[in-house]
């Protein structure tokens, strides 16, 4: 490294004056033993150096994790032996797409790896988005740092930092869903609603009602029907502050978590990119949140008709119909 090198040449340009001024044997023993401090480390620290960088070095990280956590980058050796590194240094570099930040991130061990080293750092989730991170080569140093070898490590992650859910201070009631019409329940079964028609060939014989078919000498059958509701859409409106796109997405992950416990099935969208999407389970969530991240305008889709529309802005919550 460049300070331990330029410390090295003030301590031997130290010695070397002190030599000249105080001319005793002390002080050009003293000269002679910080002169040969670089190549005892050197010979001392290479054959872990050769070892480390033939092995090269494998990583990985996390894939998700909230806003606020730290993320985690576990090092540990390619091969699955363990390896001695008198001094590690590894350059990580870090681009977040949604807020158009980028970050690097230095990564110093020494001593003995042979379970994962990990490496967390707080700042690279302070914001939302999606964090794709790269590292090409790393440095291995003598125990003075100031003669290394390159180590392999290609590394490439991306990793989705979700918000931490926040309560808006307007919901739209999940319960007064409007009743639009009836239609026939796929693969019938129980329902509270039925239709009546006549009987058509490979009806079940259970739902046949027999007191009516008798009324008009022919065989009715109560089909199942479900109803047909108003689609519910919760858009969301992104601005060009960071702070705000987190507040605003804090927001829509309580409002998806409260829908999907309720049985609620509901479209998620944003506007400025066109992004819709059907939101069934939190898996579902999570995807919308990675298409919001990127940075790749995609086609716009017209939004369903019949639909009440939960609106999340900046500063407040409304509630539209189509």
């Amino acid at each position: 490294m460049l300070r331990n090198i330029i410390i090295y040449i003030i301590l031997l340009a130290s010695s070397f004056a002190f030599c000249v001024l105080y001319y005793e044997w002390f002080s050009w023993f003293l000269f002679l033993v910080v002169a040969l401090v670089p190549v005892v480390s050197l010979v001392l620290s290479l054959p872990f150096m050769i070892y480390a960088s033939a092995n090269g070095l494998y990583a990985e990280c996390d894939k998700s994790l909230e806003q606020f956590h730290p993320l985690s980058i576990s090092i540990k050796s390619a091969s699955g032996r363990g390896i001695i590194c008198p001094f590690l240094k590894i350059k990580f570099k870090t681009y977040n797409a949604f807020i158009e930040r980028r970050k690097s991130i230095i990564f110093k061990y020494g001593g003995r790896i042979k379970r994962p080293v990990k490496l967390s750092c707080h700042s690279l989730s302070s914001n939302c988005g999606c964090l794709k991170i790269s590292a090409g080569r790393g440095k291995i140093y003598d125990f003075c740092g100031i003669f290394f070898l390159p180590v392999r490590l290609k590394f490439r992650s991306e990793v989705i930092i979700k918000p931490i859910p926040e309560k808006p201070s307007v919901m739209p009631d999940i319960g007064s869903a409007v009743i639009l019409g009836y239609k026939p329940k796929p693969g019938g079964g129980f329902s509270d609603f039925y239709e009546l028609r006549q009987y058509r060939e490979g009806d079940s014989l259970k739902n046949v009602h027999w007191k009516l078919s008798s009324k008009y000498d022919d065989l009715i059958v109560k089909e199942p029907s479900e109803a047909i509701c108003k689609r519910l859409i919760v858009k969301i409106e992104m601005t060009d502050e960071p702070e705000e796109n987190d507040f605003i997405l804090a927001r829509l992950a309580y409002v998806c978590n409260e829908f999907i416990a309720a049985g609620t099935e509901f479209y998620a969208y944003e506007s400025s990119k066109g992004i819709i999407a059907p939101i069934r389970s939190k898996e579902d969530v999570d995807l919308f949140f990675y298409s919001v991240y990127s940075a790749v305008e995609q086609q716009r889709k017209a939004l369903p008709d019949n639909a009440v529309i939960y609106s999340i802005l900046p500063e407040r919550e409304e509630v539209s119909e189509l």
